[in-house]
């Protein structure tokens, strides 16, 4: 079932396996997305991250359970909405207190980043940090953690960059980011450096963008030195780097995060910050399993499917059925004569369409919510 009550339990002692990174590494784990491609399971009370999408922990338990292989609690910031802070406590309860940071409003990826940055900054000012998306499938944590120790090389090596992971394309994708990549690094083999930041494409780009060997998904992993990151923000987004210094300035105080960081605009870090740079991003080639589960009919790639292709979860009976997504968080669901259709009912609403049409549902959980 798809639940989110897992509580993880493990202690700040490492696990078998952890071999921390001695230097002043900070992970910052962002989960303050809605999901609304993934309603009317992902809701605002309960957004994806806190989702057992797939397996018995959450996607943000997930995120953090690899990110211990790296790091201690200690080094792993969160940042979340407000209003789901309950939900990080009950899920996450050996994150430090300080280590909790709410948003008063959701103000996209540069606004989360850029708070984090400050928090960061008290705990170390010569830290780098790494930021990742709470709500990514990777199944192997040790395939990640490799990658993420190339990239801290080239961090450490390149004190001013910003060092991305790209994901080698394996089909068309309609809707992820893409990184465009000039001459390799001469010091690392699997690294490059970015010439561009592409958008989600059409489906004809998308497929010229999956074969033409110069193309990566862009992971949203992204690392560098704090100081670096806010004097990009500085010079990229200077109303959001004048808010944060005041926010700053007054040590805290609720009533100046509120009104600052509501008055950002909704930028993410790629527009706001890595798109205008002209030079200076380099990627590291992630040799890794990896999906953003960006909506319902990434399941299929990531969940065992039955022998007719269709990922089932929960009460569902099936009959002359192909190629579907069919989910139930309660009701017995029935389903005769259909192929590549999704379906998902809760109690707080039933989905159904055409999986070609997935990444729609986005518009509707908007009406809806």
């Amino acid at each position: 079932m798809i639940l989110s009550d897992f509580r993880m339990t493990t202690g700040e002692a490492p696990n078998r396996g952890e071999q921390h990174v001695t230097s002043s590494v900070y992970a910052v784990v962002l989960a303050g997305g809605r999901g609304e491609r993934f309603w009317p399971i992902s809701t605002d009370a309960q957004p994806k991250a806190f989702l057992r999408l797939v397996g018995d922990e959450s996607l943000l338990q997930a995120t953090v359970r690899r990110m211990r292989l790296l790091l201690p609690w200690a080094r792993i910031v969160v940042v979340v909405g407000r209003t789901h802070a309950e939900l990080v406590r009950a899920q996450l309860p050996e994150l430090p207190a300080a280590n909790l940071l709410l948003e008063p409003q959701s103000r996209d990826t540069a606004a989360a980043i850029g708070l984090a940055s400050l928090r960061i900054e008290q705990f170390d000012p010569d830290a780098t940090m790494i930021v990742l998306p709470a709500d990514h499938y990777v199944p192997s944590g040790e395939a990640l953690m490799a990658v993420l120790r190339r990239a801290l090389e080239l961090c450490a090596s390149h004190q001013d960059w910003v060092v991305t992971v790209g994901i080698h394309p394996t089909r068309p994708e309609t809707g992820y980011g893409y990184l465009e990549v000039g001459e390799p690094l001469t010091q690392s083999p699997d690294a490059f450096h970015v010439n561009r930041f592409l958008e989600k494409p059409d489906r004809q780009t998308a497929e010229h963008l999956a074969t033409d060997g110069r193309h990566y998904w862009n992971s949203g992993i992204f690392l560098w030195r704090n100081s670096a990151f806010q004097s990009l923000l500085a010079r990229h987004m200077p109303d959001v780097w004048a808010g944060l210094r005041r926010i700053r300035e007054a040590c805290g105080a609720q009533e100046v995060l509120a009104r600052e960081y509501n008055a950002f605009h909704k930028l993410s870090v790629d527009y706001g910050v890595l798109e205008r740079m002209e030079r200076g991003v380099a990627m590291v080639r992630g040799d890794f399993v990896w999906d953003d589960l960006g909506s319902w009919d990434a399941l299929a790639r990531v969940q065992p499917v039955d022998d007719g292709g269709n990922v089932i979860v929960g009460e569902a009976q099936l009959f002359d059925t192909n190629r579907s997504v069919i989910v139930s968080a309660g009701p017995r669901v029935a389903v005769v004569g259909l192929s590549e259709i999704i379906v998902v009912a809760t109690k707080d609403g039933v989905l159904v369409c055409p999986k070609g049409r997935a990444q729609e549902v986005r518009r509707l959980a908007r009406n809806v919510s």
